[in-house]
């Protein structure tokens, strides 16, 4: 056995001021390194060297990788700087994906463990090329799988080629699984989340398409992803002005048999759509002039107005994931509370996110009395949450548990937001600290910056006072030219330029 000794310099958070943001401190840091000991191959030996599994031996779906769940994973390991880690994995994407009846390589819903496999699981495949795409960004010309990428994303049976192809007679994307028609619902919809993570990666694609100088590739990638914007909002916004979970793929109208199955209805996961904003385009979605982002608000609001679930967030700080599913008493860190929290947090909604962060930190760290979670830390983000009222109405049943890899992977999401580096644009960089009031400051070590279009690490620490706010920030190495833009809780904005620098300290 070959197991691997990564080199990767990895990038260490602390958010200090209060027990949540200390507890939460040791959530993301334990319950990663508890997925990359537990659910990643790291085994050099092994053919399947990169494989994660969606959750820990002895859990539902242990040996599977879900596609979705990989390709967040993916985007957080090459965000938190594992990016050895990270090659190995897009290399197991890409070695397991067959390619499909069609000729194109699109995912399937999971892989079982050394089973190539292809599907119709989009909302999977386009969070894996997304991932693969900030992956590509961040590797040295000279990389083999960095070569492999390109060629996967940008070539001719890549999954977005299929995509162009299609929307030349359709307006939108059929897609099948737990974000196609709904958790369980056979069959495949246009689905408003699946639809809008391929136009993210579309737009991720042209970006490395552009930068390889497939120009032509790069602007059939941009229209399509001008046109699936367009008609979702034709066809996937209901007469309140919210969002559709998913219309019927021929008739192009809702079913509201599906729209309002029991584990459709009130589904946290709507809140995807603005939440996977970040994951291309930055940090700011409220500024955004067509990305629908109106659209995603209401739909905010609607889902939070429903009265049980606004009660309920009003006396614990929990988002329900479902109206009715599970009695209407549970949540989790990824579609249900994690997907808010991101929502909150980039609508700059911060007290809101202050009550909401709290009760992830602390119901993390401390379940539901009498709610068994099988775990070996009290620190490992577990797959669902109960509210007291659930306890004798439902069965307390702890699902995939503890390390289920997509309840850690939005957490991690979570973190980074917080923190609000944006260095999508690469030319500068954007500090938008979200921070609650009872949040004093975060350090971030190593983490990993892109300027230039170089990757560089830095120790970053942030810190409010009473009167000021305190910036240091220590890159690993000089910077010749560097513009700093820092966006306060305020919107306030305030631009910085530098020279030669490599130390910057800042009280504001």
């Amino acid at each position: 056995m070959k197991i691997m000794k990564f080199k990767d310099e990895i990038a260490d958070i602390k958010f200090f001021g209060c027990e949540a943001a200390e507890l939460f401190t040791m959530e993301i840091r334990n319950s990663l390194e508890g997925v990359l000991n537990r659910n990643f191959v790291s085994d050099l030996d092994n053919e399947m060297a990169g494989f994660v599994s969606s959750s820990i031996e002895g859990r539902p779906w242990w040996g599977t990788m879900w596609s979705r769940d990989a390709g967040v994973f993916l985007r957080e390991l090459v965000n938190f700087g594992y990016i050895e880690r990270a090659c190995l994995l897009s290399n197991n994407l890409m070695k397991l994906v067959k390619e499909d009846s069609n000729g194109y390589f699109i995912f399937p819903e999971y892989f079982k463990f050394g089973q190539p496999n292809s599907g119709t699981e989009w909302d999977g495949t386009a969070a894996v090329i997304i991932g693969m795409a900030l992956l590509w960004r961040k590797l040295k010309d000279s990389n083999n799988i960095k070569r492999n990428i390109y060629n996967f994303v940008c070539g001719y049976n890549s999954p977005l080629e299929f995509v162009i192809k299609y929307i030349e007679n359709h307006p939108l994307i059929p897609g099948s699984g737990e974000f196609g028609g709904g958790c369980g619902i056979p069959g495949k919809y246009y689905n408003v989340v699946q639809n809008y993570l391929i136009r993210l990666a579309l737009i991720a694609a042209s970006r490395m398409a552009s930068a390889g100088g497939q120009l032509y590739t790069a602007n059939r990638f941009e229209v399509c992803a001008k046109k699936i914007a367009e008609n979702m909002r034709k066809y996937l916004v209901d007469t309140d002005g919210t969002w559709l979970w998913c219309v019927n793929a021929d008739s192009l109208k809702p079913d509201y048999r599906i729209i309002n199955h029991l584990h459709n209805k009130g589904f946290g996961g709507l809140n995807g759509v603005i939440s996977m904003y970040a994951d291309v385009l930055g940090l700011e979605p409220l500024s955004s002039s067509y990305e629908n982002i109106d659209i995603s608000v209401k739909t905010f609001n609607k889902i939070f107005s429903f009265p049980p679930r606004k009660s309920m967030f009003e006396k614990y700080g929990i988002w329900i994931q479902f109206d009715e599913w599970f009695g209407g008493y549970l949540s989790s860190p990824s579609y249900g509370q994690g997907y808010a929290i991101q929502s909150m947090l980039l609508m700059d909604k911060i007290d809101m996110a202050e009550k909401a962060l709290n009760y992830l930190a602390i119901e993390t760290y401390k379940p539901l009395e009498g709610y068994n979670v099988e775990r070996e830390s009290p620190y490992f983000f577990y797959e669902r949450f109960y509210i007291p009222e659930a306890v004798g109405k439902i069965n307390l049943d702890q699902g995939c548990g503890a390390l289920n890899l997509v309840n850690v992977a939005e957490p991690l999401k979570i973190a980074r937001l917080l923190i609000g580096i944006d260095d999508y644009s690469s030319e500068n960089i954007v500090l938008i600290p979200r921070l609650p009031k009872s949040w004093k400051g975060y350090s971030a070590k190593n983490w990993p910056v892109f300027i230039k279009n170089l990757q560089m690490r830095a120790d970053i620490y942030y810190e409010k006072k009473d009167k000021t706010t305190t910036y240091r920030i220590e890159f690993d190495r000089e910077i010749p030219d560097l513009t700093i833009v820092i966006k306060h809780p305020t919107n306030i904005r305030k631009k910085y330029s530098y020279k030669n620098i490599r130390y910057i300290n800042l009280e504001i």
